[in-house]
C-alpha cells in the first residue's frame, strides 16, 4: 500500500488512540492530577529528538500500539505509565500528521480529513458507551477494541520501518499548534458532556456535534473563501465562552470550521529554527504538549479557561490565514457519508437498548429511603473512573431519593464523563441538576417519586460569585404526603466564613417546612459554627440521633463532613454509612419518616 493511502489511515487511528490516552492521562480527582494533565505529554519532545526524523514515526507507532494494549490492564494505569503513553501518542500523532501532509498531491487536505473523521468516530463510539472510554471497559469488548486499534498501528510501523524514507515528513514548529487544536476538539467542541452542560441540553448536544462534524468533513471539498474558516472558528470560540446558552450551535460551527483551518495550517511554509530538523520536531512536540496541557489544565482548575479557549482559537485562526490555499479534496461524498453513518450508529443503537431499571417507588406509610453521597467526580482512590461502582451502591441502598455532590459533566478530570446523563440512562428517575463552581461540576438529585416542585439556586462565594449551589425537590409519597429534600455542597478548605455566607441563603431556602431534609457535604465538622447554625435553625442530624456520631464520613483524609438533617416533622430510622471504595467519601443512607 502506498503512503498516500497508508498515512491517512494511520493518522485517523493515531488520532483515535491519542484522544483516548490524553483523556486517560487527565483523569484524576486531585489538583496533582490536573498538573499531571499538563505534564502527561512532556516525553514527546525528547522522544522525537532521540529517535530522529526517519525512524521516529515507525518507532512511535510501534510503541503506541504496545502502550494502548498495556493501559487496558487496570494495574498498569499508573501515573508513569499513562504519562509515557500520552507522550508517545502525541509524538506519534505529530509525526503521522506531518508525514501525511507532506505526501504528494493534496497531503494537507487528506491529513485534515483523517483528523476530522477520527474525531467523528471518537464521538460516535463514546456516545454509544455513554461517554465512558473503552479503556475503562474490561472483558472481551474492551480488549477487542484495544486490539482493533493496535493492529493497524503495528502494521503501519512495520511497513514504514521497511521503507524509512517514506513518510518521514520532517517538521516545522508550526506543528505545535496541533496541541491546542486537539484540546479544542477533545475537551470542548467535540465533548458531548461539556457542550450539554454548557448549553443545558442533553441528546441535542450530541446531534449538534454530529452535524458540525459532518459539515467539517464536507467543507474540505467546498470552495470556501480563505477567511471563512478562521473567522468562523474564532466567532465560535467567543460565542462558546461568553454565551453558554449558545454552546451547542457554537460547537457545531467550530467543528465545521476546524478541519478547513487545519488544512491551511498544515499547508503553511515550515517555520524553521535554522538548527536542524531534530530540534524543529522536538520543539513542535513540546509546544503541542504545552498547548494541549495548558488548555486542559485551565478547565480542570477552572482558571482562565475562557480566555485561553479564545486565545487558542485566535492562534489557530491566525496560522490558518498564513497557510497556502490547498486544493479542494475530491471524492467529497464518500467521507461525508462515512461521517454521517459513524454518528448515526450510536443514536440508533441507543434507541434499541433496553429500558432503565427503576429505583424503588413504594413509600406507603409516609416513609422513604434517602441516600446522600459525595461521589468525588466518579473517580475512585486508585484514579479509576468508577460509575458502575456508584450505580451498584445506589441500587443496593434501596433509596427512592438520591442526593449526590461533585457530579462531573464533561470535566477533564473525569475523562469527559457526564455522570448525570450516565445515571439517568440506567435508572428510571427524575433528575434535578444544580451546577456548582462551573457547569461541569455540581449537585444532583435523582428520585423515582413523583416530583411536585423543584428548583436550583446559586450560593455566593468570596467576591460575590455564585460558586456553589443547592438543588431541591418536593416529592409526593404513596399516601399523598409531600416531602422536600435539599441537596448541597458547601465551600471546602479552611474557609468557615465562606460557608457561613453560603449557609444563610441555604437555610432561608430550606425554609421552615416540617417535612424538609437537608443533605450533602457541608465541609464542616461537628461542633463548628456552621453546624451550630444549622441546628439553631431547628434541623437535627440523623447520624447523631441514631447512628455513630464518632464515625468519619470521608476517608482521605478521615473527617466527618457529610450530613443528613431533618426538620421538626421528620423522624429517622436505619441510618447507615455504607462501605464503598468508589469515592473518598462514604455514602449516607437513612429511612425518613414523616410525622
Amino acid at each position: 500500500m502506498t503512503p498516500t493511502r497508508t498515512l491517512p489511515l494511520l493518522t485517523a487511528v493515531t488520532t483515535l488512540v491519542t484522544l483516548e490516552l490524553l483523556r486517560l492521562a487527565g483523569t484524576s480527582g486531585s489538583v496533582a492530577g490536573a498538573v499531571f494533565a499538563l505534564l502527561a505529554a512532556a516525553p514527546a519532545g525528547p522522544l522525537v529528538w532521540w529517535l530522529g526524523p526517519r525512524r521516529a514515526l515507525p518507532a512511535a507507532l510501534g510503541v503506541l500500539a504496545l502502550a494502548r494494549l498495556v493501559v487496558q490492564l487496570p494495574a498498569a494505569r499508573t501515573v508513569p505509565v499513562t504519562a509515557l503513553a500520552a507522550g508517545v501518542a502525541l509524538a506519534a500523532l505529530l509525526l503521522t500528521v506531518r508525514a501525511c501532509a507532506a505526501t504528494s498531491g493534496n497531503g494537507p487536505g487528506r491529513a485534515a480529513r483523517a483528523l476530522a473523521l477520527a474525531v467523528a468516530a471518537d464521538v460516535a463510539l463514546r456516545l454509544r458507551l455513554d461517554l465512558l472510554d473503552p479503556v475503562w471497559h474490561g472483558g472481551v469488548a474492551g480488549w477487542l477494541w484495544a486490539l482493533l486499534l493496535a493492529a493497524p498501528l503495528a502494521a503501519g510501523a512495520r511497513e514504514l520501518y521497511r521503507r524509512p524514507g517514506e513518510g518521514a515528513g520532517g517538521g516545522g514548529v508550526e506543528l505545535a499548534l496541533l496541541g491546542p487544536a486537539l484540546a479544542l476538539y477533545a475537551v470542548l467542541f467535540a465533548s458531548p458532556a461539556f457542550v450539554a452542560a454548557e448549553a443545558g441540553w442533553s441528546v441535542a448536544a450530541g446531534l449538534a456535534i454530529a452535524a458540525g462534524s459532518v459539515l467539517g468533513v464536507a467543507a474540505l471539498s467546498l470552495p470556501l473563501p480563505p477567511w471563512a474558516p478562521p473567522a468562523a472558528l474564532l466567532t465560535a470560540a467567543v460565542a462558546f465562552t461568553l454565551l453558554p446558552d449558545l454552546a451547542a450551535p457554537a460547537a457545531a460551527l467550530a467543528l465545521a470550521a476546524l478541519p478547513a483551518a487545519l488544512r491551511r495550517l498544515l499547508a503553511m511554509p515550515r517555520l524553521r529554527t535554522g538548527r536542524g530538523a531534530l530540534l524543529d520536531l522536538a520543539l513542535a512536540a513540546a509546544g503541542a504538549a504545552l498547548g494541549y496541557g495548558l488548555l486542559v489544565l485551565a478547565f480542570h482548575l477552572r482558571f482562565l479557561a475562557g480566555p485561553l479557549c479564545v486565545l487558542a482559537a485566535l492562534g489557530l485562526a491566525w496560522a490558518a490565514t498564513r497557510g497556502a490555499a490547498p486544493r479542494r479534496l475530491g471524492h467529497a461524498w464518500t467521507p461525508v457519508v462515512l461521517a454521517t453513518l459513524l454518528l448515526a450508529v450510536p443514536q440508533l443503537a441507543n434507541a434499541l437498548r433496553g429500558g432503565p431499571a427503576p429505583l424503588p417507588e413504594d413509600t406507603a406509610g409516609g416513609m422513604y429511603r434517602l441516600l446522600s453521597w459525595n461521589v468525588h467526580h466518579a473517580v475512585d482512590g486508585e484514579g479509576e473512573l468508577a460509575p458502575e461502582a456508584l450505580l451498584e451502591v445506589i441500587r443496593g441502598s434501596g433509596a427512592q431519593v438520591v442526593v449526590l455532590q461533585e457530579v462531573p459533566r464533561g470535566w477533564p478530570g473525569a475523562g469527559g464523563l457526564d455522570l448525570a446523563h450516565w445515571l439517568e440512562r440506567r435508572l428510571d428517575v427524575t433528575a434535578v441538576w444544580a451546577p456548582a463552581a462551573d457547569r461541569q461540576f455540581g449537585n444532583l438529585i435523582l428520585t423515582s417519586l413523583p416530583v411536585v416542585d423543584s428548583e436550583t439556586v446559586g450560593l455566593p462565594r468570596a467576591g460575590g460569585d455564585m460558586d456553589r449551589s443547592y438543588a431541591s425537590v418536593t416529592v409526593r409519597l404513596t399516601d399523598g404526603e409531600e416531602a422536600r429534600i435539599v441537596g448541597t455542597h458547601l465551600d471546602g478548605g479552611d474557609s468557615p466564613d465562606a460557608r457561613q455566607a453560603q449557609l444563610e441563603p441555604l437555610l432561608r431556602g430550606t425554609g421552615d417546612g416540617r417535612h424538609t431534609v437537608l443533605a450533602g457535604d457541608l465541609n464542616a465538622r461537628p461542633g463548628t459554627g456552621e453546624i451550630d447554625a444549622v441546628e439553631a435553625a431547628g434541623l437535627r442530624s440523623a447520624q447523631d440521633e441514631i447512628g455513630d456520631p464518632d464515625r468519619d464520613t470521608a476517608t482521605s483524609p478521615p473527617r466527618r463532613v457529610d450530613w443528613i438533617f431533618g426538620a421538626a416533622g421528620i423522624a429517622f430510622g436505619d441510618f447507615r454509612l455504607l462501605d464503598s471504595a468508589a469515592s473518598d467519601h462514604l455514602p449516607l443512607a437513612v429511612t425518613v419518616y414523616l410525622d
